[in-house]
């Protein structure tokens, strides 16, 4: 019976922690920005609301993940915008603004919407929802892909 107990105890402990994955929250896009300059690497940022289990199943099965592997730290900067909270937050141009007026600038109506952009807060490359339950993590790769490039290739630009 113990055993049982023990067992259930810790089936639940995994859901728990599970469910506690969260992404790294903006707070200040100017500061991420500037390790854009430094490391050379795009800003993914996911859009969310509350109750929406799209967005909740992209958090925990792929956008969470991801931000604990090593490989991808080296390749994107991941922060999360709460489309619906009214927290403020620094943008790119050092201005206080909340998470609902930051998606309204990038005109996210539809969740989850997940956007890369560089160091100036332009967009490199997007998804909107989830074109594919099975393959978004592939999708989303090649995203961050063709975003690293466009990226390399706008920092590495002569005028």
């Amino acid at each position: 019976m113990i055993r049982y107990g023990l067992l259930l105890l810790l089936l639940f402990s995994n859901f728990s922690a599970a469910e506690e994955l969260t992404l790294p929250v903006a707070k200040d896009f100017l500061m991420d920005s500037q390790k854009v300059w430094k490391q050379k690497t795009p800003i993914l940022i996911m859009f969310s609301i509350p109750g929406c289990g799209y967005c909740k199943k992209i958090k925990e099965d792929v956008l969470s993940p991801m931000a604990e592997m090593p490989e991808y730290q080296k390749k994107i900067i991941i922060r999360h915008i709460d489309a619906q909270s009214f927290d403020e937050i620094n943008n790119f141009y050092n201005e206080e603004v909340s998470h609902n007026e930051f998606a309204f600038k990038y005109a996210v109506n539809f969740f989850p919407t997940v956007i890369l952009v560089d160091n100036y807060g332009a967009t490199l490359g997007k998804i909107v929802g989830v074109p594919s339950d099975e393959y978004y993590w592939t999708d989303l790769d090649e995203v961050i892909e063709k975003s690293i490039k466009k990226l390399h290739q706008r920092m590495n630009a002569e005028l």
